[in-house]
């Protein structure tokens, strides 16, 4: 089915999804206010230690991204399935990363993405750490990021679900945590380019 995909990211750096839907959907289109980021210029925030894995692992150098980067916006802003899109390289270069700088892969990955919050907009909408739900969960140590990193530099997630208490919680708040947090972490580009290591405690967790 065709779905028409907007994804903004609010000045308030609490993320907001807005969507449209075609007729065959009946999606109802929700009205937010937002800002966009009109392509902010890239300036380069990683260590020359990143830098130079991005370019040996990821082929990414200045040509290389200044082009994906200009090429990727001009593609979103032709693609009639895409509303309105964050622009800026933060954004954007987490997906031409994540396709090691292929540029369809990366088209292909960021419709997903889109697709995704906003078919499940119940559970991506509205990520806000202060939700008496999200802090609950945070504070009791569902998933966290760790302050250390590994010898590589990647940052630990650790996932404890034996805390998530089935009977109070539901499907939605579980991935509104994990969006919370993924999205949260994907704005440090050295996070993008290191990637992370992730560990889980199952202690508690029981199969009713």
């Amino acid at each position: 089915f065709a779905i028409r995909l907007i994804y903004c990211i609010s000045s308030n750096t609490h993320h907001r999804l807005v969507y449209a839907g075609s007729k065959a959907t009946n999606f109802n289109i929700v009205h937010q206010t937002f800002t966009m980021n009109n392509g902010a210029k890239y300036l380069g925030p990683l260590s020359k230690e990143t830098l130079l894995i991005a370019k040996n692992e990821l082929r990414e150098d200045t040509t290389t991204r200044e082009q994906a980067l200009q090429q990727l916006r001009d593609w979103i802003i032709k693609n009639p399935r895409i509303i309105s899109c964050r622009d800026d390289d933060n954004f954007l270069l987490r997906f031409l990363r994540f396709k090691k700088f292929s540029l369809p892969m990366a088209q292909e990955a960021l419709e997903r993405y889109l697709l995704l919050r906003q078919t499940i907009a119940q559970a991506f909408h509205n990520l806000d750490y202060q939700l008496p739900r999200m802090e609950y969960l945070i504070n009791n140590g569902y998933l966290f990021a760790s302050p250390g990193k590994d010898k590589l530099g990647r940052r630990w997630i650790i996932a404890r679900p034996g805390v998530f208490d089935p009977h109070k919680f539901i499907n939605e708040d579980m991935c509104r945590i994990h969006g919370l947090v993924y999205e949260t972490l994907l704005e440090d580009e050295e996070n993008q380019v290191r990637g992370f290591v992730h560990f889980a405690d199952g202690a508690g967790v029981t199969f009713p």
